[in-house]
C-alpha cells in the first residue's frame, strides 16, 4: 500500500481514479502516452460511460475551449440557436448525449458560471458541431492534411505489401489556456447493434473526426475551401455524426455487405451545412474499382461529388492527397501544403510507413495557444486494422513525435458486455481522506501510479504537489 500526500488549494474534492458508485459500460486505459476510452453497449450506455469516466475533461472542454472558440457568450448562444433551429440530431446521438450528460453529472457539477446554468444536451451538440457552424458564424475552421497510398506505391513496404495506408494531421484551433491539448483520447466503440470502430477524438466529442472500423475502412474529415450556407432545408445532420454512423452501420445502404459505397452513401445521405472533404481509405476487397481511396466532396451550395486517383493525374496512380480544397465540385485553389506533398510524390511514388509519417512532418506545425496547430497525427492501416497515433503537447507537435502503434486486438478484447477481460489491468482502488478538506489530503492505494490529479467539485484541475510518505505491505 502506497501513501501519498498532497498540498492543494481546494475545499470539496473529486479524485480522478477513485472507485465509482456504479459500473459503467466503459473503461480508461493507456497504451504508451495514448489515453484509450473503451465503450460498449447501447448508445445511451456508451454515452453514460463517456461522461462518467471523463466528466472533468468534458466540463473543461466546454468552459475553457468551446465558449472561447465561439468568441463569447452571445456568439455561443447564437450557435445554439442555429443548431436548435436547423439541425436534426440522429437518434443514436440523442441517446448518447443524454447518457453523456447523466454520466458527467454523476462525477462533476455541470453548472457553468459563464452561462449561469447547467450544461445541457444542446451544449453537447455545439461541441460536436464546430465544423458545421464554422461557416455560419465565421469561426476559424480547422485545416488538416492527409496522404493515402496502396498497390505499387506500397509494394516495397514489408508492413503493407501493397495494402493501403493513410497518414493524417488534424489541425485545430487552440484556446489561450491550451485546454484542448490535455483532453485528447482514442475512443473505441462496440455498439450493441453495429460494428466496432475507433475515433481519435477529444473528451466530450460525440461524433468522429478521424476513425476506422472493423471492416477495414478509415475516414478522416477536412474542411472544404468554399464555405457558406444557402440551402437550409431539409435540416442539417452534423457531419461528424454522419461519419460515425457510416463507420458503425454494418450495411448502411442495404446492399447486403459493407464497403466504401456505404460510407459514401452515409456522408451524402443528409443535407450538410458547410463545405467538407472526407478522405476514405479501404481494404482492397472493399475498394471502388482500382482505387483503394476516394474523397467525398460535400458543399452546401454545390452538392456532392466523389474524387478518385484518376481525377488527379499529376499524382501517381496509387496515391491521393487531401488538404482543404475541392477539385471535382469546384476548381482547386493554391495550397502550399498540397504543393509540398505533390512535389514529394512526384520525385518518388514509393511510399513506406516512415515516409507517410514524414509527409505529416512536412505539413504540420506547432500548437500555439490562442492560435492553431497540429493536435493529432495518425496513420491508419485498414487491412491490418492497425494505427499509429500521436497527441500534441505545447513542447512537441503531434507530427514531430514517434507514433504509438496500436493493433485492433490491443483494444477490442476489452469490449464485452461483461467488462474488461481477465488479465487486463484492474481498476485501482483509492482511499482519500479527509474529504472535504481545507488543504491537505492523503491518498492510499495498492500498486503504482505515474501521476495523480485532483479536481474540485466543479471539475477544475487543482494545483497540487504530491509526495510519497510511505509504502506498506
Amino acid at each position: 500500500m502506497r501513501v501519498m500526500t498532497a498540498l492543494i488549494i481546494s475545499f470539496t474534492l473529486l479524485i480522478a481514479g477513485q472507485a465509482y458508485a456504479s459500473d459503467p459500460n466503459g473503461s480508461v486505459e493507456y497504451i504508451g502516452d495514448i489515453r484509450i476510452l473503451n465503450l460498449w453497449g447501447s448508445w445511451e450506455e456508451m454515452g453514460y460511460a463517456h461522461g462518467y469516466l471523463l466528466g472533468p475533461d468534458i466540463k473543461s472542454v466546454f468552459e475553457n475551449y468551446i465558449i472561447e472558440l465561439a468568441g463569447g457568450i452571445s456568439t455561443y448562444n447564437a450557435a445554439r440557436q442555429l443548431i436548435q433551429t436547423y439541425f436534426d440530431i440522429p437518434q443514436e446521438f440523442q441517446d448518447y448525449s443524454a447518457g453523456l450528460l447523466t454520466g458527467a453529472a454523476d462525477t462533476v457539477n455541470l453548472y457553468c458560471e459563464h452561462l449561469g446554468r447547467d450544461m445541457d444536451q444542446l451544449d453537447a451538440y455545439v461541441v460536436t458541431c464546430i465544423p458545421d457552424v464554422a461557416a455560419l458564424k465565421g469561426w476559424n475552421a480547422p485545416g488538416c492534411s492527409s496522404v493515402s497510398a496502396w498497390g505499387a506505391s506500397t509494394q516495397d513496404e514489408p508492413a503493407l505489401a501493397g495494402s493501403p495506408a493513410i497518414s493524417r494531421n488534424l489541425d485545430f484551433r487552440i484556446d489561450s489556456a491550451a485546454t484542448i491539448l490535455d483532453v485528447g483520447v482514442l475512443i473505441t466503440y462496440d455498439p450493441d447493434d453495429g460494428q466496432e470502430f475507433v475515433a481519435i477524438s477529444f473528451a466530450g466529442y460525440l461524433g468522429c473526426l478521424s476513425g476506422m472500423n472493423s471492416s477495414g475502412v478509415s475516414a478522416t474529415l477536412n474542411m472544404g475551401n468554399s464555405q457558406g450556407t444557402i440551402q437550409y432545408t431539409p435540416n442539417f445532420v452534423p457531419i461528424c455524426m454522419a461519419l460515425a454512423l457510416g463507420l458503425s452501420e454494418p450495411d448502411f445502404n442495404g446492399s447486403g455487405s459493407f464497403d466504401l459505397e456505404d460510407m459514401k452513401d452515409a456522408l451524402t445521405n443528409w443535407n450538410m451545412s458547410n463545405s467538407y472533404a472526407i478522405h476514405l481509405v479501404g481494404d482492397r476487397n472493399l475498394a471502388e474499382g482500382d482505387s483503394c481511396a476516394a474523397v467525398v466532396e460535400l458543399n452546401n451550395r454545390y452538392g456532392s461529388a466523389f474524387r478518385y486517383t484518376w481525377d488527379e493525374p499529376s499524382i501517381a496512380s496509387n496515391s491521393m492527397i487531401l488538404t482543404n480544397h475541392h477539385r471535382v465540385l469546384i476548381p482547386p485553389v493554391t495550397c502550399q501544403r498540397y504543393k509540398a506533398l505533390l512535389d514529394s510524390l512526384t520525385l518518388s511514388s514509393d511510399v513506406t510507413l516512415d515516409r507517410l509519417w514524414d509527409f505529416m512532418k512536412t505539413v504540420g506545425y506547432p500548437a500555439a495557444p490562442s492560435g492553431e496547430g497540429t493536435l493529432q497525427a495518425m496513420i491508419f492501416m485498414p487491412e491490418q486494422l492497425r494505427m499509429g497515433v500521436a497527441f500534441a503537447t505545447l513542447s512537441e507537435p503531434a507530427n514531430e513525435q514517434d507514433p504509438q502503434w496500436i493493433d485492433w486486438v490491443d483494444l477490442f478484447p476489452n469490449h464485452t458486455p461483461e467488462g474488461i477481460e481477465e488479465g487486463t489491468t484492474p481498476e485501482m482502488e483509492f482511499h482519500i481522506a479527509p474529504s472535504p478538506t481545507r488543504g491537505m489530503i492523503t491518498v492510499r492505494f495498492a500498486g503504482t501510479a505515474s501521476s495523480l490529479r485532483v479536481y474540485d467539485i466543479q471539475g477544475r484541475l487543482m494545483t497540487s504537489v504530491f509526495t510519497q510518505s510511505g509504502m506498506y505491505e
